[in-house]
């Protein structure tokens, strides 16, 4: 979810105004043009929705499975008993020319079974994860329920998919592609997999007025469309969200949105508020700050020989990356606030390709050079808390628009008051105490007293990402957050301030 900022108010404004009449556009009946497309595919009542299927061979009785590649160097598709395991699980993903992608669930999903490129008979199934024409299927209706599936480079179906006699290592049939004769095991039943759950990759977030912004559902199994998921928001006069996750904030106040699919749900809060709304990441807590941070307590960091955990509950010491992520906390936290992107990456928690929004885990991915984990138990390289901000900037961007960051070696009261002028977004102030060798970042939100007349008086409020708890991290006093009650950070020990700017 990005939040826009204050600066952009009357933007935003106009945003949701457009998306008002929009929707209310939505709810008119169709254009004629719609409605004759909606009579074809009512029509095409043979035709496979996208879903996640099992699909058995009407031969056998046999369902179509899938090593890892890890067990089988080919990553093969073979015929097993039913298990209901994810290698059983396919994603049959329609294509807008009509042909049919397979994608098993096993691994994330990432591979698809494939065929070699203009062979017509005896080419075994294999799994492949770059996506190409040898990809695509034909599935053809039979008359008896089941469904041959043929290469879709042939646009034909004399050539179809069939059980192999080679075997693999474990004695199971391979599948592959034959000349079709209409023998029962050149016939496929494809027996849907209903929805087992639904889960929002947020669960609690602050949003600013007349700001917009998504939420995403993940289904159980993963690869499930989310086309049919629908979101409602307890009070539309507060929030308005479509059938599409997207949200628009028009009062302040708090709502639950809620998700559902079926007899499935899953909730979140959002508060609108019409002060400046901060998101908050802290470094420690995987579930208590504005991010969904359970899901990558799997997930491991290879750098200079060290591999650890990205993230683990509560304080590590030294045990995950994040235990000393604060700099990446702060970044995320400004690049959320600003609405910023990361263009280009996969975030396994939502299911999303590109366009992900900020927060700790997108900012380390843009920091190593990494383009995102396909599974919790995936491992990526390159040190995700050493900051370069050269790296992070050039994969961000604000409604397509670059951002930059710049330090200023001056963090005197009156320079943070002149920079959250200017940056409303938040700024990073960056803490140093060389006697104990130890550094800090914590994002300055506010300058509540601006009235005062002597700078050395002025007081703020931050988001201090050490803190595992909202009352010591979330827009608090500087002088109540953890770093100064606890880790003895004073102003004396800012150093500098690094802001964001979006280029023309």
């Amino acid at each position: 979810m990005h939040l826009k900022t204050g600066k952009s108010i009357s933007f935003f404004r106009n945003i949701c105004f457009l998306m008002a009449l929009i929707l209310l556009v939505a709810s008119v009946p169709v254009s004629a043009s719609s409605a004759v497309s909606a009579k074809k595919a009512a029509n095409n009542v043979n035709m496979l929705d996208s879903g996640v299927y099992r699909i058995r061979n009407l031969g056998t009785g046999l369902y179509i499975d899938c090593y890892d590649f890890v067990y089988d160097s080919k990553g093969s598709s073979y015929l097993g008993q039913a298990s209901g395991g994810t290698a059983q699980d396919i994603y049959v993903k329609r294509f807008d020319d009509g042909t049919y992608g397979l994608y098993p669930q096993s691994e994330g999903g990432k591979y698809a079974l494939s065929y070699q490129n203009g062979v017509t008979s005896g080419c075994v199934i294999t799994k492949k994860a770059a996506s190409d024409k040898t990809e695509k299927f034909v599935i053809y209706a039979s008359g008896d329920s089941s469904y041959t599936i043929s290469p879709a480079y042939l646009l034909r179906n004399s050539v179809t998919l069939d059980i192999s006699d080679a075997k693999s290592r474990f004695k199971h049939n391979y599948l592959e592609l034959d000349e079709y004769t209409g023998k029962k095991s050149q016939q496929w039943v494809f027996e849907k997999v209903e929805t087992q759950g639904i889960s929002l990759a947020f669960v609690k977030t602050k949003v600013k007025l007349y700001s917009v912004g998504s939420l995403y559902a993940t289904l159980t199994p993963y690869n499930f469309e989310t086309n049919n998921v629908k979101w409602s928001s307890s009070d539309e006069n507060v929030l308005m969200i479509d059938n599409n996750g997207t949200y628009c904030a028009l009062t302040p106040g708090t709502v639950t949105v809620t998700a559902s699919i079926g007899d499935k749900t899953a909730e979140c809060t959002i508060v609108v508020s019409a002060d400046a709304a901060f998101t908050w990441y802290s470094q420690h807590s995987i579930s208590a700050s504005d991010w969904n941070g359970e899901a990558l307590s799997g997930i491991y960091f290879t750098s200079g020989g060290v591999r650890k955990r990205f993230m683990i509950d509560k304080y590590g010491r030294g045990s995950d990356w994040m235990d000393a992520g604060c700099y990446v906390s702060s970044i995320a936290m400004v690049l959320n606030n600003m609405g910023a992107k990361l263009t280009k990456g996969y975030d396994f928690r939502s299911g999303q390709t590109d366009n992900l929004p900020a927060d700790p885990y997108t900012v380390a991915l843009a920091n190593s050079g990494n383009y995102g984990a396909t599974t919790t138990k995936a491992v990526l390289y390159g040190n995700p808390i050493l900051v370069s901000r050269s790296n992070i900037d050039a994969r961000f961007d604000v409604d397509g628009k670059d951002v930059t960051s710049t330090m200023t070696y001056n963090a005197s009261k009156k320079a943070i008051k002149e920079a959250l002028d200017a940056h409303p977004e938040g700024i990073v102030v960056y803490f140093s105490m060389p006697r104990k060798n130890r550094t800090h970042y914590i994002v300055f939100t506010k300058c509540v007293n601006p009235e005062a007349k002597n700078p050395n008086d002025y007081r703020f409020e931050v988001c201090d990402s050490a803190s595992s708890t909202a009352a010591r991290g979330d827009h608090v006093l500087f002088e109540e957050c953890i770093s100064y009650t606890s880790e003895g950070y004073r102003m004396s020990n800012a150093v500098s301030i690094i802001t964001w700017d979006v280029v023309d």
